[in-house]
């Protein structure tokens, strides 16, 4: 048996998903379900920083001061 989870939002954001629901050919209550389950499945902040900083770590050369300027200047770097 399926148990039952209700939630209060205003107006505006339950006709935006009830809307996107319709879109997708779903009920409101199966739009919702999926959209957690993709929330529950996605990384957490503590996974992503990980990655980054293993991406970082293989990160190939170290560019200077001067060079990351110029590479803003170009617009290549933030």
């Amino acid at each position: 048996m399926a148990d039952k989870i209700t939630v209060y939002v205003d107006s505006d954001l339950h006709r935006r998903i009830k809307t996107a629901a319709s879109a997708r050919g779903m009920t409101l209550s199966d739009f919702m379900v999926t959209a957690v389950r993709h929330a529950m499945q996605a990384p957490d902040r503590r996974q992503v920083a990980q990655v980054m900083d293993r991406v970082r770590a293989a990160a190939i050369g170290v560019t200077d001061t001067a060079e990351r300027r110029r590479m803003r200047d170009e617009g290549r770097y933030r």
